[in-house]
């Protein structure tokens, strides 16, 4: 163990010896905290206006990827003559909705076995 005493610790142990009043210690927890609040909702002011610019790149680039897959992917699988029937069957007569219909067995099934 050595005798040196480090000088920046030292400096805190003085600061730390002042005593304050009770009014100045608690205006000085209070500012401390306001100004930590107003930090922390501008951080939140920014993160959410990063996040929001990300969201607008993001829908551009997924609504161009939706009208690809919906060119590519037929309307319906099967010709029904019946409007009403063929309005009622449209989220099952397509592959998407098959695609669909079998990832929600999938997690149906997955369920059963590890729950």
């Amino acid at each position: 163990m050595t005798m040196e005493r480090d000088s920046e610790l030292a400096s805190l142990f003085r600061t730390a010896e002042q005593e304050l009043s009770d009014d100045a210690f608690t205006g000085q927890v209070m500012s401390e905290v306001e100004n930590r609040r107003r930090r922390t909702i501008a951080g939140w002011i920014v993160l959410g206006l990063i996040g929001a610019t990300c969201a607008w790149f993001l829908v551009l680039i997924l609504q161009d990827v939706v009208l690809l897959i919906e060119q590519i992917l037929p309307t319906a699988l099967v010709d029904v003559e019946n409007r009403a029937i063929a309005r009622f069957l449209a989220p099952v007569n397509s592959v998407s909705g098959l695609f669909g219909l079998g990832l929600l067995a999938l997690w149906v099934a997955f369920r059963k076995l590890f729950r």
